[in-house]
């Protein structure tokens, strides 16, 4: 199984990316040693050669983790840029990457008052690009980061969220009806 993470965060190298590794660091346990992870960070000046470099990861692999902080409600610039880069199959696009693929969300804020922007990126994952969202999602607001790492509590979300990404991921390349959801015009 190949599982990537995405990294919009502006930043890079963050709080964000501490999530990320943890629920990755889950999904490696649960799909075993032969699993291939790799983290495509869009930080920088370079953003549109990191979001070529997305795109490819995306296509190639079976289960996706989207990650970003949560400025003033929403998810932040790097990753909206992608997502506005990701073909749906549609109107002559050659290829449709997200859609009946399983994909887990992460998100970083300063306070639980921004949870629900995690609503908005898994309705636009689910119901525009039809990729099947791990819910409820992964939000950790400042209170869920210690010593450099995540809480306990926020920590065993990762976990679950990782854990359950794999098994979306496996149940999906299991059903050829799952499998080929696309989004609709």
């Amino acid at each position: 199984m190949r599982i990537v993470a995405i990294d919009g965060s502006p930043s890079g190298s963050g709080k964000t990316a501490t999530a990320l590794g943890l629920v990755i660091e889950a999904a490696r346990g649960a799909a075993g040693s032969a699993t291939e992870t790799s983290v495509v960070a869009l930080a920088g000046d370079a953003l549109g050669e990191a979001v070529e470099q997305a795109l490819g990861a995306i296509r190639g692999a079976d289960a996706v983790v989207l990650g970003s902080p949560v400025y003033r409600a929403s998810y932040a610039f790097p990753l909206k840029t992608l997502l506005d880069h990701v073909p749906r199959g549609l109107w002559g696009e050659p290829d449709a990457p997200l859609a009946g693929k399983a994909v887990a969300v992460v998100a970083t804020g300063a306070s639980l008052h921004h949870f629900l922007a995690i609503d908005d990126l898994r309705n636009v994952l689910s119901g525009f690009f039809a990729a099947w969202v791990v819910p409820p999602g992964l939000y950790v607001p400042r209170e869920g980061f210690d010593d450099g790492g995540l809480t306990e509590e926020y920590a065993a979300v990762a976990a679950v969220q990782g854990r359950a990404l794999v098994a979306l991921a496996s149940a999906l390349g299991q059903s050829a009806d799952l499998a080929i959801v696309r989004p609709q015009a």
